[in-house]
């Protein structure tokens, strides 16, 4: 009578530990198919904020300020500024033609340096190849105090 029982309250343990496994499981599952939801509202998420700074950059180039100062509902601004990048941008392609051999060849600092000490490549050809521009971009940031004034030069 005693083995009988043994093996009832072997069979009431193994049926509970898989109905906990099995819920382990469901909970897992339920874990990973919120996980790419999440995954899923978030990348709207970035189209939809990538359309709105789109809009944003068109009104304020549109707009004569250079930069606006937003309050936010949780005490933090919106700061809205144009910012002025230089950027220098060497032809490679340009330089090759001139030097009369292969892009390729122009990979690596090695590959300036040999081209230089046989005398083949001047500083002034580099000069020559390089484009400065200036790039204004509209920037959109948050900060949690006010920001001052700029002092307007004259």
């Amino acid at each position: 009578m005693a083995d009988v029982e043994m093996k009832d309250l072997e069979l009431k343990d193994l049926s509970v530990e898989e109905e906990a496994q099995a819920t382990r499981k469901l909970q897992l599952e339920d874990k990973i198919l919120r996980y790419f939801q999440n995954k899923e509202i978030e990348k709207e998420r970035k189209e939809e904020n990538k359309l709105l700074f789109e809009e944003i950059e068109q009104f304020f180039e549109d707009s004569e300020e250079d930069d606006m100062v937003l309050p936010l509902p949780n005490g933090e601004f919106a700061v809205l500024s144009k910012k002025a990048y230089v950027k220098d941008n060497f032809d490679k392609d340009a330089l090759a033609q001139e030097l009369l051999i292969a892009k390729d060849e122009l990979k690596t600092p090695f590959d300036y340096s040999i081209l230089t000490a046989q005398g083949k490549l001047t500083p002034d050809m580099i000069s020559k190849h390089t484009l400065t521009e200036t790039i204004v971009r509209v920037r959109l940031a948050k900060r949690k105090t006010k920001p001052r004034k700029k002092k307007e030069t004259l």
